[in-house]
């Protein structure tokens, strides 16, 4: 196999193509020149209601700004000189977060210094509330000077204030190991020089995407690298990770992985991903337990160096829809999602710009449109555009959380909705990441279908609180501020104390029944198994006597009704959770 030198996929220069779709249509809406365009983050970094759109520069022929487009419901602004500092060198990284829980978005920018050619340190910037930034100069994230190609928010060990991974690709002009930071809770990170995130990886990384893979309500981390087998790790909730063992090899062809891009795409409850590569794109489904098989599809023949893969429902039919946008050969493709079944559509013309994607409603009618930047050279115009979705007749809901100081953002928050579509009853599932390979923004979008209410809403905030809402009217954008909000009531509360070891359910999704698996790090004397539904009632329980530090316990599961359910075992005050789906 070629292999294709990494930095030219990033300059290559590409103009217009065109996508088909039969289900929705999409118009040009606006057009931005004068900057290369290496990286795109969607977010309303104002609080106006609007999404907005920050452009990185990542220029190799020159030092540009960075562009930040603010929306004004009537089209985007460029309000660069006036929000952001003045800083030039190449950047094409970023991605937002209260870092220090003031309830201001703050942001970080990640520079690739991938010659000696550029010496830019990376830049952490504090929000003001005014839709303003500040630059903090406290030492490390903040001045990390190396070849940084992702950074990533998540709270790793469960404190409350979200901490930081940087993908540090090592090049020809020097090496450096990835970076996590944790954060103190005061403005300053601490380095973790000695956490298997920085000693495991030594090549290449080029971003790391948080999801929550295993159902136990902790951030894992998928490393997404070139050149190297990619590496998913299990958190353990305080911060300590465990590299995948499965039979699964990701990247085993030692592709350029350039993220994974997590979604629920089979409506199954648990996070699946899809990982596009310069050669062969792959698609993983989550067994529910956090271990994935590979699926094969036609996007496996996608060899035009994909270089980002956006999830989203385009058409609000309740499924969603699988976007790929390449820096070659002039050929992007999307997938229709129908039920868990992706095909790729040859129909109604959706003009897109080649390079990276970024997915929001940015006038606000309940569709998703597209904004593009292209990756091309400063001389190739436009560099970036978003065309809007023409829409059709289903209906939609999205929501804006906030959440408890300090994570005001409720970075790994998951929101769950339930809602009668063609007749069938069907979950979906959001989480709120970020990333600076994350395609959308913070506000979570569900499309409904011919769903005129609501069943069910679940919100599972990163703090452990779980609230059930009702009441919501379809067709309209919402704001959920954690426990005050008087359409929500908390069915579950926070538990500091998680019982430490390993729960597996197997099967899971399961019908008849499935094998509860418990292995703790201490022996046990007595414990309480419950099956929970979503809103925290119990659908059966039972308490069992241990002599160990291990229980098998089969659960028949025939007489309860198909959905989606919690298993909990709580001994001592503390307890573990996993995630149940029970099939039709």
């Amino acid at each position: 196999m070629k292999k294709k030198n990494l930095l030219c996929a990033i300059l290559m220069a590409v103009p217009f193509t065109f996508l088909q779709a039969q289900f929705v249509d999409f118009e040009p809406w606006q057009t931005f020149d004068g900057n290369y365009g290496a990286g795109i983050q969607v977010e309303d970094y104002d609080g106006d209601g609007w999404e907005d759109i920050l452009i990185l520069n990542g220029s190799t022929s020159g030092f540009l700004s960075n562009t930040l487009y603010r929306n004004t419901g009537s089209g985007f602004e460029d309000v660069s000189t006036t929000i952001l500092p003045a800083h030039s060198g190449r950047y094409n990284a970023g991605a937002f977060a209260d870092f220090n829980g003031d309830g201001h978005k703050d942001l970080y920018l990640a520079a690739w210094n991938f010659n000696t050619l550029f010496n830019t340190e990376n830049l952490l910037l504090a929000g003001d509330g005014d839709g303003g930034f500040t630059e903090v100069d406290a030492g490390p994230p903040s001045n990390e000077q190396h070849s940084t190609a992702g950074c990533s928010w998540a709270d790793i060990n469960g404190d409350g204030w979200v901490d930081i991974f940087l993908a540090n690709l090592s090049t020809s002009f020097g090496s450096a190991p990835n970076a996590l930071y944790t954060n103190q809770g005061n403005g300053t990170f601490q380095a973790n020089p000695g956490n298997i995130l920085v000693t495991d990886i030594s090549l290449f990384t080029f971003s790391g995407n948080w999801a929550d893979v295993d159902g136990d309500r902790d951030p894992d981390l998928y490393a997404a690298n070139a050149f190297a087998t990619d590496q998913l790790y299990y958190n353990d909730g305080a911060g300590n990770f465990t590299p995948n063992t499965d039979e699964v090899l990701f990247n085993q062809n030692m592709d350029i992985t350039y993220r994974a891009a997590w979604a629920d795409y089979d409506n199954d409850g648990d996070l699946d991903f899809f990982a596009p590569s310069d050669h062969q794109n792959h698609l993983y489904e989550n067994d529910g337990q956090g271990h994935f098989s590979q699926k094969a599809g036609s996007w496996e023949e996608e060899d035009d160096d994909t270089a980002a893969a956006a999830w989203a429902d385009f058409d609000n039919d309740g499924d969603l829809d699988l976007l790929l946008t390449s820096f070659y050969n002039n050929h992007n493709t999307l997938f229709r999602n129908d039920g868990g079944t992706l095909n790729r559509e040859e129909s109604a013309m959706i003009p897109i710009l080649d390079g990276f994607s970024g997915i929001a409603d940015f006038n606000n009618d309940g569709f998703q449109d597209v904004a593009v930047a292209n990756g091309g050279f400063p001389d190739t115009e436009p560099h970036t555009a978003v065309f809007l979705n023409q829409g059709n007749n289903n209906h939609w809901v999205q929501f804006t959380l906030k959440g408890n100081a300090p994570n005001t953002m409720a970075i790994g928050a998951v929101v769950r909705v339930k809602a009668t579509i063609n007749g069938q009853e069907t979950w979906q599932m959001r989480q709120v990441a970020s990333s600076s390979h994350e395609s959308g923004s913070s506000r979570l979008h569900f499309g409904l279908g011919d769903a005129a209410d609501i069943d069910e809403i679940i919100i599972e905030w990163p703090d452990g609180v779980v609230e059930a809402c009702e009441g919501f009217m379809v067709d309209e954008i919402h704001n959920i501020e954690q426990e005050n909000n008087q359409m929500c009531r908390i069915v579950g509360l926070d538990d500091k104390n998680r019982l430490p070891g390993k729960l597996t359910l197997t099967p899971n999704p399961a019908r008849e029944s499935t094998l509860l698996q418990l292995e703790t790090e201490e022996p046990l004397t007595r414990c309480t198994i419950s099956l929970l539904h979503l809103t925290g009632q119990a659908a059966w329980s039972e308490k069992q006597l241990l002599t160990g530090a291990t229980l098998n316990r089969e659960i028949n599961l025939q007489s309860l009704p198909a959905g989606l359910y919690y298993v909990q075992i709580e001994a001592e005050g503390r307890r573990i959770i996993r995630n149940l789906v029970i099939t039709p």
